[in-house]
C-alpha cells in the first residue's frame, strides 16, 4: 500500500514543500503539498525529476574507483582511506591551493553538510573554493556584507504585499526566485499586478520577467552603476531619502549624497 511523505525540497532556498508517495522502496510519484502554507501545492521540474533521479539505472550508490579504462567498485572504508590518503599527498607534495572544492546549490541546503562540510573544507586551508553562489549571487552576499555585516544578511523582497516591484537585471522567471525565497514565482510577480501594483524591469534583454512586466526599460550594457548613481541624485534632490526607524543604525548617507550629487541622469 502506498504511502504518502510530506517534507521539503532542498534543491534551493525556497524549499517547497513536496508530497512523496511511496510503495516498497519504490517513490511512486513526487508532487506540491497543496496544504503547504509557502510553496501552495507549487513545484519545479527540478522537484518533479527527483523520483527520476532515485531510481536512475546509472545512478551510483556505492564508491567507484578508476581501474584503467574502467571503474571498479570499493567499500565505504577503503574510500574514505583513499581520499584522505590522496589528499594528504597532494597537500605535501604542492601546498594546500593545489586542491580545489566545488559545492553544488543543495549543500547550503542541507543541515549535516552546512554543520561539518564546511568545518572539512576549511582544514584543507585552500583558497580555490568554488560554488554555484559564484557563478550567480556573490556580488549580491559582498553588497550584504558591506551594508549589514554579513554575506548571509541579504534583504529578501516581500513580493506578496509590495506595490512596486524594481528588478533590476534580474530574470526571476528563469532562477525561479533564487535568493528571494519565493515558490511559484511567476504567480506571486503577476499577483502583484493583479492587486493594482507594477511591476518594472531593467534589462538590454527583453527577458522572460520583463514579458510579463508592466514596464520594461531597456538599459546600455555595463551602465548599471551609473544608473543607480543617478536613481540616487533623484532621491536626494527630491527629498524621498527618509531612512526613519533605521536611521539610528544608518552610517554614510550624507556621504553617499554627496556622491551621489555628482550624477545627474
Amino acid at each position: 500500500m502506498a504511502t504518502t511523505h510530506y517534507r521539503s525540497c532542498s534543491l534551493c532556498e525556497a524549499t517547497c514543500g513536496v508530497a512523496i508517495e511511496v510503495e516498497g522502496d519504490q517513490v511512486v510519484s513526487i508532487r506540491g503539498d497543496d496544504a503547504d502554507p509557502f510553496s501552495r501545492g507549487y513545484i519545479c521540474p527540478k522537484g518533479t525529476a527527483l523520483a527520476d533521479l532515485h531510481h536512475d539505472p546509472d545512478r551510483l550508490k556505492r564508491p567507484v574507483v578508476r581501474d584503467g579504462a574502467s571503474w571498479r567498485e570499493i567499500g565505504w572504508d577503503d574510500a574514505f582511506d583513499l581520499v584522505i590518503r590522496r589528499l594528504r599527498d597532494v597537500r605535501a607534495a604542492f601546498g594546500p591551493d593545489a586542491i580545489a572544492v566545488y559545492q553544488g546549490n543543495p549543500t547550503a541546503h542541507n543541515l549535516g553538510l552546512m554543520m561539518h562540510g564546511q568545518v572539512f573544507l576549511r582544514k584543507l586551508g585552500t583558497k580555490n573554493a568554488f560554488s554555484a553562489t559564484s557563478v550567480d549571487q556573490l556580488p549580491h552576499m559582498l553588497a550584504a556584507l558591506l551594508m549589514f555585516g554579513d554575506q548571509l544578511l541579504m534583504a529578501v523582497p516581500d513580493l506578496d504585499r509590495t506595490d512596486h516591484m524594481l528588478v533590476l537585471g534580474g530574470n526571476p522567471l528563469v532562477s525561479n526566485g533564487s535568493i528571494m525565497t519565493a515558490p511559484d514565482v511567476k504567480t506571486r510577480l503577476k499577483a502583484i499586478r493583479a492587486r493594482g501594483g507594477t511591476l518594472t524591469v531593467i534589462d538590454p534583454r527583453r527577458t522572460e520577467t520583463a514579458e510579463i512586466a508592466d514596464r520594461h526599460l531597456f538599459i546600455r550594457p555595463g551602465t548599471d552603476a551609473a544608473f543607480l548613481l543617478s536613481f540616487l541624485n533623484v532621491l536626494y534632490a527630491e527629498g524621498l531619502v527618509r531612512p526613519g526607524r533605521a536611521a539610528r543604525f544608518t552610517d554614510g548617507l550624507e556621504e553617499l549624497g554627496a556622491i551621489a550629487a555628482k550624477y545627474p541622469p
